[in-house]
């Protein structure tokens, strides 16, 4: 089945993208409205502040053996999101096709291991993380037609290395990482490139 959209985890300078995608992706965020009994009017709905984001993911991490392997091996991406996890640290998720391309924290972690299978099947759940130090501040979204993803003005995280999905370019890269796609012959410099012509599945330095 042709995926729809890419689905990134970004920790720690590494870039890992869902090889098989869930066949649905959760994300819900509640509005902390109240409720107040008025006199002579009745129960009314008081809208609140947003609530956080929470996404929930549940799909298999197939291993170099399957059809479905994309150069990373499930136990290092276990091993990557379980870091954050237990260091209390946040990663970034990117879902194309939403808004999504924010700063989480590792809510739950599921791992089943099947007998005979070297896949590793998985349920995660995460919370988007929120600034306390900082006021909040107006955001906007800008959507780019070319991948699908969002960049916010709150600052990307600029991976050391990523690796090419199909479609990608060193233009869409630019874009997405540095919101300027000129950028593109900085990073073809950086990887001795000539020209904008990549292929899925390499890896490519990001200069800072």
């Amino acid at each position: 089945m042709r995926k729809t959209r890419s689905i990134l985890i970004i920790t720690e300078g590494s870039q890992y993208e869902l090889a098989v995608n869930p066949r649905e992706i959760s994300i819900t965020q509640d509005s902390k409205d109240k409720t107040i009994d008025l006199l002579n009017v009745g129960e009314v709905n008081v809208p609140g502040n947003r609530g956080l984001i929470k996404v929930t993911l549940t799909t298999f991490l197939p291993d170099r053996t399957s059809p479905f392997y994309t150069g990373n091996a499930p136990e290092t991406i276990v091993q990557a999101v379980k870091k954050a996890k237990n260091g209390q640290k946040t990663l970034r998720i990117i879902i194309s096709g939403t808004d999504v391309n924010t700063l989480f924290t590792v809510s739950s972690m599921n791992e089943t291991y099947k007998e005979g299978q070297e896949d590793i099947y998985i349920s995660w759940s995460f919370t988007e993380s929120r600034d306390l130090n900082t006021g909040q501040v107006a955001s906007w979204v800008r959507r780019y037609t070319e991948t699908g993803l969002c960049d916010r003005n709150t600052g990307n995280v600029i991976p050391k290395v990523v690796t090419v999905m199909q479609n990608d370019s060193l233009w869409s890269l630019a874009r997405r990482y540095y919101n300027d796609g000129s950028r593109w012959k900085v990073i073809a410099a950086a990887n001795g490139l000539a020209e904008d012509r990549v292929s899925a599945g390499m890896r490519l330095v990001m200069p800072g």
